[in-house]
């Protein structure tokens, strides 16, 4: 009878193990089958790594394809060819490039953005960055700043003296002398910068108003002179270099000219699809090509049809090549109008664009690039309170107005009066003519992707960190 509860006591302790054990054993398994999922799944798991790895790699071998194109894209002079550059990124995938040179060019390969500038070089938008939506900025840790917001960038500060001035020669502008620029005149004038907006996830900055040689002050400003042939050739470089002098303070980058892309960015404004001269000869876009006959007689025919011929004494015309002027004694040349005009404001029944408010009345985005002024009943044509507000300034972008009648004029594109110009005031003509032209530099500062702006509610501008 005992052995017999022995026994029975027995199975029941073993029943009793094998069921704790049981337990236990599922539960291990739980836990190893959660760290196996965990080690699967999520952000950190294997195969979310293997997400992240393949999406990484697909950006590396987008980001390796544009280099390649843009390799490939060199003439025989050592310089970046526009017309293999658009190919070979065509062939690549990327289409609805500018038919014209346009530089910085932006791109996008498989969600890659890049921007390739007219020395080949390329930048690619930073992650994680910066980023814009319409007039509204925000910051990596989820600030919100808005276009022509002021910052209390200083060129000066942290920047060696030898990178602050700059000699434009007279032999690059065609200028009557040199003009000297100084870092230290523009920040003596009590100028200021702004937001002007984002690119590659980078904080971009405006001077507050235009820069000129020399010293300058509200009431006795200088402005930047370039001339004829010396001065299409190299204003673009020339801008630049002088901009080039704003980048060296704390936060800074790097600092360029600003260009006619950085304003339609802004405004709008689409060449491609706005018909400017639709039906003329300098119809944006319109290929003309000049023929000389015998002796002086001269005739054009352009793409939309139309036609000329007559006399003309002198054509000349620009090589991009060789970067000089030739003169055509025989055979033909095709120039592409690239010129334009337009006055963001409302004129006639022409929709409001970005920049103004839907009255015609102007913003703080329209004062920032284009100037203060009142705008009167006469199709809101400009009027300045006073000569300090009003914006007037060189575009480090070049064009052609190929107006068909025995001639082409050649110049860069400006802000004057209220609008986005070309050549109306050309610098030269391919009769032989040329102009010398004044206006304001204005340089535009990328600041470094890892800068973090606080904002100063006392000094009302977002401070540098």
């Amino acid at each position: 009878m005992e052995n017999e509860r022995n026994i029975k006591q027995l199975i029941k302790t073993s029943n009793g193990i094998t069921l704790i054990a049981l337990v236990i054993t599922i539960i291990v398994l739980l836990i190893l089958a959660g760290v196996v999922i965990a080690t699967l799944t999520g952000d950190n798991g294997i195969l979310g790594k293997a997400k992240t790895a393949k999406t990484t790699n697909d950006e590396e071998k987008a980001k390796e394809q544009i280099k390649i194109a843009v390799m490939g894209s060199y003439g025989k002079d050592g310089e970046l060819n526009y017309d293999d550059l658009t190919k070979n990124l065509e062939q690549i995938g990327i289409k609805g490039l500018p038919k014209e040179a346009s530089y910085p060019l932006e791109v996008t390969l498989d969600g890659v953005i890049a921007e390739i500038d007219e020395n080949g070089e390329v930048n690619f938008t930073t992650s994680g960055g910066y980023t814009q939506t319409g007039d509204t900025i925000t910051s990596p840790d989820g600030k919100t700043m808005k276009v022509g917001d002021y910052v209390n960038y200083d060129p000066t500060l942290e920047a060696n003296t030898g990178d602050l001035t700059y000699t434009s020669t007279a032999d690059k502008t065609g200028a009557d002398s040199n003009q000297e620029f100084n870092v230290a005149t523009y920040k003596s004038a009590g100028y200021g910068w702004r937001v002007l907006g984002v690119k590659n996830g980078k904080i971009r900055l405006i001077s507050e108003e235009f820069i000129g040689p020399g010293t300058y002050t509200d009431s006795n400003r200088t402005k930047y002179t370039l001339k004829g042939q010396k001065g299409y050739i190299n204003g673009i470089e020339e801008l630049n270099k002088i901009s080039s002098i704003f980048g060296h303070g704390k936060g800074a980058e790097k600092a360029t000219s600003i260009t006619v892309e950085d304003i339609n960015e802004i405004t709008g404004y689409n060449p491609e699809t706005s018909k400017y001269g639709e039906g003329n000869f300098d119809e944006y876009g319109n290929k003309v090509t000049y023929t000389r006959g015998e002796g002086d007689t001269l005739s054009s025919s352009a793409t939309n049809g139309q036609k000329w011929s007559g006399t003309e004494n002198t054509c000349n015309y620009y090589d991009k090549a060789s970067k000089t002027f030739k003169a055509l004694t025989s055979g033909n040349i095709q120039i592409t109008s690239t010129h334009y005009y337009y006055n963001p404001l409302t004129l006639g029944t022409d929709k409001v664009v970005s920049g103004t408010n839907e009255d015609g009345t102007v913003n703080t985005v329209y004062k920032m690039l284009f100037g203060y002024d009142k705008v009167g009943s006469d199709n809101y044509f400009r009027n300045f309170t006073n000569g300090k507000c009003a914006q007037n300034y060189w575009l480090a972008s070049d064009c052609a107005d190929a107006y068909g009648y025995g001639g082409v004029i050649w110049g860069l594109r400006n802000v004057y009066d209220g609008g986005v110009n070309g050549n109306e005031y050309r610098l030269y003509c391919s009769n032989g003519r040329e102009r010398s032209i004044s206006y304001g530099v204005r340089p535009v500062v990328s600041l470094k992707s890892d800068v973090s702006l606080e904002w100063n509610e006392t000094a009302k501008e977002w401070k540098i960190k």
